[in-house]
C-alpha cells in the first residue's frame, strides 16, 4: 500500500519535471524565433540605412565637385573677351541650374517609418519581458511576506491608516499610551512581524516627498532616544530633506543614485546576514548591507514630512 503511494508520487514528480521542461523549451523556442525575426528586420534596415547614407554622401560630393568646377570655369572665362564669354554663358547657366537641383533627404520617409515601427516593437517587447519577469517571480517566490505596521510601536507623530498599511505624518503629537515598544524619540514604526531565521522580502511605495527611511531594525533598537542614537541597530535606505539618498547605518553614507525611487523591495537574509534593497519597478539592486543577526529583526519605517507617505504593497 505504502509502496504504491510512493510509486504514484514518483510518477507525478517525473511527469511534472517533463511538463516543466517542455514548457520552458517551448518558451525558449518562441523567444528565440521572435529575437531572430526582429534582429533580421533590424539588420535589413541597418543595411538600407547604410546604402541611403552612401548615396547621400555621394550626391553631396558630386554637387560640391560640380560647384567647384563651375566656379573655376567662370573665373577662367572672365579673362576672355566679352564676345567669347557671352557665347558660353548659356551653357554655364544651364550647369548652374543643375547644381541647384535639390538633394534627396539623407533618409527616405518610408525607411524612417519602418524604423519607427521597429523601435516601437522592440521597446514594447522589452517592456513586456520585464513585466513578465517581475510577474513570474512574484507568482513563484515563496520569500514574500505580508507586513503590517504595528500601531503599538508607532511614534505619536505618525498617523497609521485603519488597515495598518499606510503611514503619514500626523498634524501634531497624538495622545498615545507610552508603552515600552513605542518610539517616542524618533518618528518611527516597526512592522508587525519579526524574523529570527530565513529569507524574506516585502515591498512598499513611497510618495513624492522626502524625509523617509525604510529597512530593518533589531528588536532591541532604542525607542525612546533620537534616531541618531539608534543607528547602530538600524539598516535602512533614507531619502533626506535635500533629496540625497543615504545608506542609514553607522555611519550614514551618501549614495550616488540617479533614479527616483517610488516602489522599493526590502529583502532580508537572516542567516546570510544581508539586507538588500531593490527598485521594485525594474528589480535593479540599490543597496546592500552586511550584518550578523543574533536577535529578532523587524521591518522598519521612519517618516518626517507632511508631503509624503509610506504604503506597504499587498
Amino acid at each position: 500500500m505504502g509502496q504504491n503511494k510512493s510509486d504514484s508520487l514518483l510518477g507525478k514528480v517525473a511527469s511534472e519535471q517533463q511538463s516543466l521542461r517542455d514548457a520552458f523549451t517551448q518558451l525558449q523556442e518562441f523567444l528565440q524565433e521572435q529575437e531572430d525575426v526582429l534582429l533580421a528586420q533590424l539588420d535589413q534596415v541597418h543595411e538600407e540605412l547604410n546604402q541611403e547614407r552612401c548615396r547621400y554622401i555621394s550626391n553631396i560630393s558630386e554637387r560640391e565637385m560640380l560647384r567647384d568646377t563651375l566656379i573655376a570655369e567662370i573665373e577662367r572665362k572672365c579673362d576672355q573677351p566679352m564676345a567669347e564669354f557671352l557665347t558660353d554663358v548659356g551653357k554655364i547657366m544651364d550647369r548652374c541650374e543643375a547644381a541647384k537641383t535639390p538633394i534627396p533627404e539623407p533618409v527616405s520617409p518610408g525607411l524612417e517609418r519602418t524604423l519607427q515601427r521597429l523601435f516601437e516593437s522592440t521597446q514594447m517587447l522589452t517592456a513586456v519581458m520585464a513585466e513578465f519577469k517581475v510577474t513570474l517571480l512574484s507568482k513563484i517566490d515563496r520569500e514574500r511576506v505580508k507586513v503590517w505596521l504595528d500601531p503599538e510601536t508607532a511614534s505619536p507623530y505618525l498617523y497609521l491608516s485603519k488597515d495598518c498599511k499606510t503611514v503619514r505624518m500626523a498634524s501634531g503629537e497624538q495622545e498615545l499610551h507610552d508603552n515600552p515598544e513605542r518610539f517616542t524619540g524618533s518618528s518611527s514604526v516597526l512592522g508587525s512581524e519579526g524574523f529570527t531565521a530565513g529569507r524574506h522580502y516585502w515591498e512598499l511605495e513611497v510618495g513624492h516627498g522626502d524625509s523617509w527611511a525604510v529597512g530593518v531594525a533589531l528588536e532591541s533598537v532604542r525607542r525612546k532616544d533620537s534616531l541618531s542614537m539608534a543607528l547602530g541597530k538600524i539598516w535602512a535606505l533614507r531619502l533626506d530633506w535635500n533629496h540625497q539618498y543615504t545608506a542609514l547605518h553607522m555611519p550614514p553614507t551618501p549614495l550616488e543614485l540617479n533614479q527616483e525611487l517610488r516602489k522599493i523591495r526590502v529583502h532580508l537574509d537572516y542567516e546570510g546576514g544581508q539586507v538588500t534593497f531593490y527598485n521594485a519597478e525594474n528589480m535593479m539592486q540599490i543597496l546592500q548591507f552586511k550584518a550578523t543577526f543574533t536577535e529578532k529583526v523587524f521591518p522598519y519605517f521612519w517618516l518626517w514630512s507632511q508631503e509624503t507617505y509610506i504604503q506597504l504593497c499587498a
